[in-house]
């Protein structure tokens, strides 16, 4: 069982990157210290309010707690994606469409039992992995406007409908916010060992059972981060386009400018 002592026995692997920090004048020091103080401070938060919900046994609390995580994640995407037109809503449009998905599909196959503390974890590594996937695809499809610009114009003018004008760009977009999650499944026993199998050995599972469902955890997170991405891009190109199917461009205001900005 890890104690305390043990916790602040691990601070050495902190200590020592704040020490080569300060050594190479990386001014990093301060970073590393808020990271693992916050860490402590967030991880002990949740594992309390965890033990909280695992003891009610309330379906409530289950789906409370999930939705509370997606609203967070969801905004957290949003943030990123400024110079999308209200990326707020779709953010929280797409990861409650892919945690729901999700939950259905393990709860309608029994693939794992419904139970929070099974369901909770799961849907925290959906929200988790679906989060970054979402920013980058929206990040990519914002720039692939700005920069296509022109292309996309001629394309209307041609007498072609605003998805077929865009629909180049959603490809790339999901592409290139989609490839970094297959490179890393491909890896996974190869380079690392993943999380969720990592933690069932250490509980003193059977590294067999513990695989079986680190292979659940990992097709689950192959696929669902690609549900989100594609849900975010299809609805963020239509608020690219007003009703009379004519491109607008917002002002990016704080973002970085593009590169069609640049051009200008």
């Amino acid at each position: 069982m890890i104690t305390y002592i043990d916790i602040l026995l691990s601070a050495i692997f902190v200590a020592f990157g704040i020490l080569i920090s300060f050594t190479e004048k990386l001014k990093l020091e301060r970073d590393i210290l808020i990271a693992a103080v916050r860490a402590f401070v967030q991880l002990f938060a949740i594992g309390y309010v965890l033990k909280f919900i695992f003891a009610q046994h309330l379906i409530l609390w289950t789906f409370g707690m999930i939705l509370l995580m997606s609203l967070i994640g969801a905004w957290t995407s949003s943030r990123r994606a400024k110079g999308v037109p209200k990326p707020l809503s779709i953010t929280v449009l797409a990861m409650l469409g892919t945690v729901t998905f999700s939950l259905l599909i393990l709860w309608a196959f029994r693939i794992i039992p419904p139970k929070p503390m099974y369901f909770i974890p799961v849907a925290g590594m959906v929200i988790g992995n679906s989060m970054n996937t979402l920013s980058v695809g929206l990040i990519r499809f914002r720039d692939g406007i700005y920069d296509g610009r022109e292309r996309i114009e001629a394309a209307l003018a041609l007498g072609k409908s605003p998805a077929f004008s865009v629909g180049p760009i959603i490809k790339k977009s999901l592409k290139i916010s989609i490839i970094p999650r297959i490179d890393s499944v491909k890896v996974s026993g190869i380079i690392h060992l993943p999380g969720a199998m990592t933690g069932m050995i250490l509980a003193g599972a059977s590294p067999v059972q513990a695989v079986k469902f680190q292979v659940v955890i990992m097709y689950i997170l192959l696929g669902t981060p690609v549900i989100a991405a594609y849900l975010a891009t299809k609805m963020a190109y239509k608020r690219f386009f007003n009703p009379a199917r004519q491109l607008i461009i917002p002002q990016l205001n704080k973002v970085k400018k593009s590169s069609f900005n640049n051009k200008k």
